[in-house]
């Protein structure tokens, strides 16, 4: 073999490895932002200010994502650590909606930082809100929810300014157990507590 067909060996060799790095990294990229289906969000974004929770909204924008996770940091425009940014700054309102299962009877803790307000209802019953705008606080309240299915829905509105929304819960077998239970994020399975992919 000759010097110069080496060296047309050797840059063959480079560029499929190169190739292939490109496609494995592809791969890696694809799979590791495809979004599970845990957490319906449906988006509205209002031509016109939005400065309460139930405040008339005039629609110019509607769009549906699924997220994993309730996880939405403070800051000046919409991201998800996982998904990134997802460009909404100001006057929308997004509607979170999870399928939920029991194994038993337990005690949910359920806590959510909003910056601005929020209304949370389980099974069509309200169970805590804060309507008006607000910095980024925590709001919690302790339920007792039966063994089986159950459906999460919270109604989150952004006015202007800074804004987030962050989704925790805990289960316990009472009161004082739920109070002190580790929190995970609404969409993070726990041994109680399963969160059911559409």
């Amino acid at each position: 073999m000759s010097i110069g067909s080496s060296v047309r060996f050797d840059k063959r060799y480079i560029l499929a490895l190169f190739a292939l790095g490109i496609w494995v990294w592809m791969g890696y990229s694809i799979v590791s932002h495809t979004t599970s289906k845990i957490i319906k969000a449906t988006i509205i974004q209002s031509k016109k200010a939005v400065r309460y929770l139930d405040d008339k909204l005039y629609p110019i924008k509607k769009e549906v994502l699924w997220f994993d996770t309730l996880t939405f940091p403070k800051g000046n425009e919409l991201r998800h650590p996982k998904y990134g940014y997802l460009g909404y700054r100001q006057d929308f309102v997004i509607f979170f909606d999870m399928d939920v299962e029991l194994s038993a009877d337990r005690f949910v803790s359920f806590v959510v930082y909003s910056d601005d307000g929020f209304r949370l209802l389980i099974d069509g019953k309200k169970i805590m809100e804060y309507i008006y705008d607000r910095p980024f606080r925590k709001s919690q309240k302790i339920v007792h929810l039966s063994k089986g299915k159950h459906h999460i829905r919270i109604k989150y509105f952004q006015g202007y300014g800074q804004l987030g929304i962050v989704g925790y819960y805990g289960v316990g077998k009472s009161l004082e157990d739920a109070k002190r239970a580790k929190r995970l994020y609404l969409g993070r399975n726990s041994a109680e507590l399963r969160f059911i992919e559409q």
